[in-house]
């Protein structure tokens, strides 16, 4: 969805649409946004939200988390901020 809500937003409903479309062709891991998942996302929400976290990167951070996951590509500042993460910027 932070893919999406980029790509739409900065390149318009079509070519947003048509780019997210590619990237969904590529084989991904999609986990479900259960209850404890929320709720891990709030802790990471109140953990992080001083260094401008919000609520959809709370939730990136809560899924990386428990997919013991690192690494994100991502031109996101805040997401710059967390310690843990190893961040590529595809922008630089």
């Amino acid at each position: 969805m932070e893919l999406s809500h980029f790509l739409i937003k900065n390149l318009g409903p079509v070519q947003g649409g048509e780019k997210m479309a590619s990237f969904l062709s590529f084989p991904l891991i999609i986990v479900d946004l259960d209850y404890k998942l929320t709720l891990d996302s709030i802790e990471e929400l109140k953990r992080y939200s001083h260094l401008g976290i919000g609520g959809r990167d709370a939730t990136i951070l809560a899924f990386m988390r428990r997919l013991a996951s690192k690494k994100i590509m991502t031109h996101d500042d805040a997401l710059k901020k967390i310690d843990w993460l190893e961040v590529v910027d595809p922008i630089k």
